[in-house]
């Protein structure tokens, strides 16, 4: 339960992090970033060889505004996906 609550205060704060270094105004931005979050740590196991499929996509989608922002957000969700299938 303390991991539960210590990897979600990490991830509230790392979105609140990238959400007050925005570019610009965008509606539903803090949505965005959590819909960034979870497709970078999306990832497909095939027998042992962790592919990071939503990475790769996220990586051909094109936003107009605040494109680093949501690039950072998915580094961030493969980053999370890498240390949580070395620490299980």
């Amino acid at each position: 339960m303390m991991y539960f609550i210590f990897w979600t205060l990490v991830l509230i704060g790392a979105v609140f992090l990238l959400y007050k270094n925005r570019e610009q105004d965008e509606d539903l931005l803090v949505l965005k970033l959590f819909g960034y979050y979870i497709l970078g740590a999306f990832y497909f196991n095939l027998n042992g060889l962790v592919i990071p499929l939503g990475f790769i996509v996220s990586l051909f989608l094109r936003p107009k505004e605040n494109k680093s922002v949501k690039r950072g957000a998915a580094i961030f969700g493969l980053v999370m996906m890498i240390i949580g299938y070395f620490v299980r």
